[in-house]
């Protein structure tokens, strides 16, 4: 009888070398594979992610962590998604995640992520692919259903928006609009509308040398102090060091 399992391991015995998916992955455009340690360091990423996320080099990224590339509160989600995938040493299917592209615009992505194990069956590290929600097939139709909203977003960010308006554009209630909004997402319509306004006031910061007061009022805040103590959550640091720390990167990009 044919024993799939031992013709398997027979020929990987057999390679070279590991597989090295993120080769593959980057003839796929739509799709970006990465791969990190235990302890949320990256080890592998293919070459159409880092495209994404402006990394112009292996090194600037292989050793990196979340923390390194992306703003606090989300590097955290990531992370906390990573340990759940590792404690669990189960697959993670088709996780939304909000992530800004080297334009600074955000995107929403499709994420599923599995263990890496190693020779003694330990759990060693977390491997996952990305795709963008748009173009990732008729089977997430009901992320787009939400298309609208999120345009609306993006358009009158710098306004006063009030969930009430976005719930009428799907004709929800407020509360059916939340949860629905939540379910899909994973993060309540208040919390994207600010972290749109945080990414906007980002660009402006790196882009322009507006005082950071006029880049609050524009972004959508009208209180300089509220829109300081909103930035250090999301952020991590205030407006200022934000600047410092990565007008030089921008201006190279």
């Amino acid at each position: 009888m044919f024993d799939s399992q031992k013709f398997r391991d027979d020929f990987l015995k057999r390679l070279d070398n590991k597989l090295h998916l993120e080769d593959l992955f980057n003839y796929i455009p739509d799709a970006y594979f990465f791969a990190k340690d235990a302890q949320g360091r990256f080890i592998n990423i293919s070459h159409t992610w880092m495209d994404i996320l402006a990394i112009p080099r292996e090194e600037d990224i292989i050793g990196k962590t979340d923390f390194d590339i992306h703003p606090k509160d989300l590097a955290e989600q990531y992370v906390a998604e990573d340990q759940r995938v590792m404690e669990s040493a189960s697959p993670l299917p088709n996780q939304v995640w909000l992530i800004p592209d080297r334009h600074g615009n955000l995107k929403w992505y499709l994420c599923s992520k599995i263990p890496l194990f190693g020779d003694g069956g330990q759990v060693i590290g977390v491997a996952g692919v990305l795709r963008d929600i748009k173009v990732a097939g008729t089977e997430f139709q009901s992320y787009q259903e939400l298309d609208k909203v999120i345009a609306y977003v993006l358009e009158h960010y710098q306004e006063r928006i009030q969930i009430s308006d976005l719930a009428d554009l799907m004709y929800l209630s407020v509360s059916q609009f939340d949860r629905k909004f939540k379910k899909l997402y994973q993060i309540t319509p208040q919390k994207y509308i600010l972290r749109v306004r945080i990414n906007a006031a980002c660009q402006s910061l790196t882009r322009t040398e507006k005082r950071v007061s006029e880049i609050a009022l524009e972004s959508g805040f009208y209180d300089q102090s509220y829109f300081t103590k909103q930035f250090v959550n999301l952020m991590g640091i205030s407006p200022s060091e934000y600047r410092k720390k990565f007008k030089s990167h921008e201006s190279m990009s």
